[in-house]
């Protein structure tokens, strides 16, 4: 290939078409897990998520709902995934290389949310949420209807287990009584839905037992087939933890916050100093993004230790 700017533009038409389909084909899953918002800041402040609507009589002046008192704000990081595009492979019109690894770019821009979620869930048992306590603790601060200070737990120790009637209520209906009868800071059910199984590979067999089977393991009635739907997630760092995921109200329990989707930069034109100086010519994406939580009421989770 003759290397001028044109025909090096067009190699990369080509680069880019290949990841633009491969970025649509990949099914994504953090949707299922995470309310995205789009900003335009480095920091976002969350001070907002404490702070949802609840009906009170209407007894004289309207009372407005004001912002949390708690400070939460999630800072936005940057990442990157580069191609360096040798000028000698293009002269030798070693395309093909370029065109897998452009693929693979797509597929890694895609699941970029993802993997950012699954960072959020992976830490969600030591990293505070707005109320200052982890995502999943016993003693997130509420109050009782009379104002007076309160507790709440959205966490577990339980292991995931299909073995028995007795071990499944244990577990898995443990969790989603639990989830279920979630109240906000004024009393109100929290009226929790699309309720998902969300595990490690280690768990799958025991999640889609228990979502599917009509009997357990010791023969009796399966009280949660179909009652929840199965996510397998191969992110997840933990071979025991499990979890329970829902949405209310329009939020779901992870928030992910992206001031830049991923995107394509290109250095395409040969008398570029970098060009010149390595003989490479560059297909780079980049995103800044992060993850973090929203109200811990939305999601139950066990570490599975027991």
């Amino acid at each position: 290939m003759l290397i001028n700017q044109t025909n090096v533009e067009e190699v990369f038409r080509n680069v880019r078409a290949t990841f633009n389909r491969a970025l649509a084909a990949a099914e994504t899953r953090h949707q299922h897990f995470a309310t995205v918002l789009d900003t335009d800041q480095i920091v976002e402040k969350m001070d907002w998520v404490g702070s949802l609507p609840n009906w009170r009589r209407w007894v004289g002046d309207k009372v407005l709902n004001a912002m949390a008192a708690h400070t939460y704000s999630l800072t936005c990081e940057e990442y990157e995934s580069t191609i360096a595009v040798k000028r000698r492979d293009l002269e030798a019109d070693r395309l093909g290389i370029y065109r897998i690894q452009a693929t693979s770019q797509g597929e890694l821009a895609a699941y970029f949310p993802d993997e950012r979620v699954a960072d959020a869930i992976n830490a969600a048992f030591t990293t505070p949420c707005w109320d200052g306590r982890p995502f999943f603790a016993t003693d997130h601060p509420t109050e009782h209807k009379d104002g007076t200070p309160a507790t709440y737990s959205n966490m577990g120790t339980v292991a995931l287990a299909a073995a028995t009637q007795a071990a499944a209520i244990a577990s898995l209906g443990a969790g989603l009584q639990a989830l279920r009868g979630m109240k906000n800071d004024r009393g109100r059910p929290v009226r929790i839905r699309d309720i998902r199984l969300l595990v490690p590979t280690a768990l799958a067999d025991v999640a889609n037992v228990l979502a599917t089977n009509d009997r357990l393991e010791d023969g009796k009635p399966n009280p949660y087939k179909g009652v929840v739907q199965v996510e397998v997630w191969e992110e997840l760092t933990s071979d025991t933890a499990w979890f329970l995921m829902g949405e209310a109200g329009g939020l779901r329990p992870i928030v992910l916050v992206q001031r830049k989707r991923p995107t394509t930069a290109e250095v395409t034109d040969p008398n570029d100093s970098h060009v010149v100086r390595s003989g490479e010519f560059i297909f780079s994406i980049e995103a800044d993004a992060v993850a973090g939580y929203t109200l811990p009421q939305l999601a139950w989770g066990s570490t599975g230790e027991g």
